[in-house]
């Protein structure tokens, strides 16, 4: 078999492939705190209470930012970013709490004009907001730099909520990115654990920067084209 992914051996019974909202209905109602007041999701409380991790738990988790229902950009992202002063002003009561658990339990129907501050930083950020691109995380914990928490890189191979996320993407979004429907960005895509020849698949572009914050030339002009085209076919 070619090392690009043949959708159809992907599982064995086509009927228990994933949809593209199965990812929602997995994280509503999902997010609780434990004994500790950590936000987790209640598949993954006993991996996080075993550690060893230095995820922070404080705040509510992000597993996607945007519509990820709807968006035809697809971002796939590492983890959700931690910053000492910044994270918990984006929280600052529980109206704050309520509504960001609400939108992620229902993101289609959700305003993502207002998001972290670092997308404000990014060249992509605008796509968020207005329902375009969503970046879905490996892992929806937060921490300050993945690439020097090696603790944290081994527990996202075991949390289900990660496996989960992997799962879905093969089964849900892949086919989808094959039909023209949707566009697969691998941004930071080490720990979504992907087939080395994933990004030829159809349907899919690879960033060659994948710590630069920016979606790069090559990649974003993907990213213009195929949305052109989808404004054009409708």
């Amino acid at each position: 078999m070619s090392e690009v992914i043949v959708i159809s051996a992907l599982r064995t019974e086509p009927e228990g492939f994933m949809k593209i909202e199965d990812i929602v209905g997995f994280w509503r109602d999902e997010q609780q705190t434990n004994a500790r007041n950590q936000w987790v999701h209640r598949l993954d409380r006993e991996w996080l209470e075993k550690g060893p991790h230095s995820f922070n738990l404080d705040h509510p988790v992000s597993p996607y930012v945007g519509d990820v229902i709807n968006a035809p950009i697809i971002i796939l992202g590492a983890n959700a970013g931690y910053n000492s002063a910044l994270t918990p002003s984006e929280f600052p009561d529980t109206t704050s709490t309520s509504n960001y658990i609400a939108r992620v339990g229902n993101p289609s129907e959700s305003d993502w004009s207002f998001v972290s501050r670092y997308y404000d930083r990014t060249n992509y950020g605008h796509l968020v907001a207005t329902g375009q691109a969503v970046v879905v995380n490996a892992c929806a914990y937060r921490s300050p730099k993945l690439s020097e928490e090696p603790d944290n890189r081994a527990m996202i191979r075991r949390l289900p909520s990660a496996v989960f996320a992997r799962r879905w993407l093969l089964e849900a979004v892949l086919p989808m990115a094959a039909n023209g429907e949707r566009l697969i960005v691998v941004k930071r895509g080490r720990q979504w654990k992907l087939p080395p020849a994933f990004a030829a698949n159809p349907g899919v572009t690879a960033d060659p920067a994948p710590v630069s914050p920016q979606i790069t030339r090559a990649p974003f002009a993907r990213i213009a084209s195929f949305l052109a085209c989808q404004k054009a076919s409708n």
